[in-house]
């Protein structure tokens, strides 16, 4: 654990992915400060697209960043000659991803309750600040998950720049699809938003025990294809 906290701590795809996800919350403060808008869900949905969209995006890459930079950097034999305990080295990897994600998670949507509400303040709207930190609540939840999968499908491809195109169809492209199969919906996406907006205590129609069921069969399935061929096959 401490080799994959160091590599989190001195590579820069970590550092730059916060930079990014922080950066995109900020060009959300200067849309809303120049749109005037006194709608204070104006400032709420920017909290959700900047925020919202850019956790997800970079739990992702944290995730594939993870398990897949010994492939991206020819040096996974290396890691597994050192300490040959496959077992032990994906359970390292998974567990700092997820810690990795709740970190972003948290860091970048605080960014945004503090610096919106002073948007909303300029322009003489009311302070979103509950309903932000309210929002908040699904990505604390779903970005999470998403890091643990890319991790696992980076372990499946056996590399960083496939693992990262892998996964980003799955979640933009395959589970976009999913939602249209007769069987009914068994897409990723929609069940992390029943979850989520249950959490959020939103008024409809949110069938929690199915969102549930269908993210743990997700997670199940991939990382326990990932442990199969991590530790089952030879490292090429």
């Amino acid at each position: 654990m401490a080799a994959e906290l160091e590599k989190l701590r001195s590579l820069p795809t970590p550092r730059w992915t916060l930079i990014v996800t922080v950066g995109l919350v900020g060009l959300g403060l200067v849309a809303v400060v120049f749109s005037g808008s006194e709608k204070e869900s104006t400032y709420l949905d920017a909290a959700e697209v900047m925020a919202g969209l850019g956790t997800v995006i970079g739990s992702i890459v944290l995730g594939v960043w993870i398990a897949g930079v010994e492939y991206g950097q020819n040096t996974m034999r290396r890691a597994l000659a050192a300490d040959p305990r496959r077992e032990r080295l994906l359970a390292a990897k998974l567990a700092l991803a997820v810690a990795a994600a709740l970190a972003l998670t948290v860091v970048v949507w605080s960014v945004a309750a503090l610096l919106l509400p002073i948007a909303a303040s300029v322009n003489g709207a009311s302070s979103p600040t509950g309903d932000i930190l309210t929002a908040s609540l699904t990505s604390l939840v779903a970005n999470p998950i998403y890091a643990a999968i890319g991790c696992a499908v980076a372990m499946l491809a056996r590399s960083m720049a496939g693992g990262m195109t892998a996964m980003l169809a799955l979640v933009f492209v395959l589970d976009t699809a999913l939602t249209a199969l007769p069987v009914g919906d068994i897409s990723l996406g929609s069940a992390l938003n029943d979850i989520g907006s249950a959490i959020e205590g939103e008024a409809g129609e949110h069938d929690v025990g199915h969102g549930i069921l269908v993210t743990a069969v997700w997670v199940t399935v991939l990382l326990t294809a990932a442990w199969a061929r991590f530790t089952r096959t030879d490292v090429t």
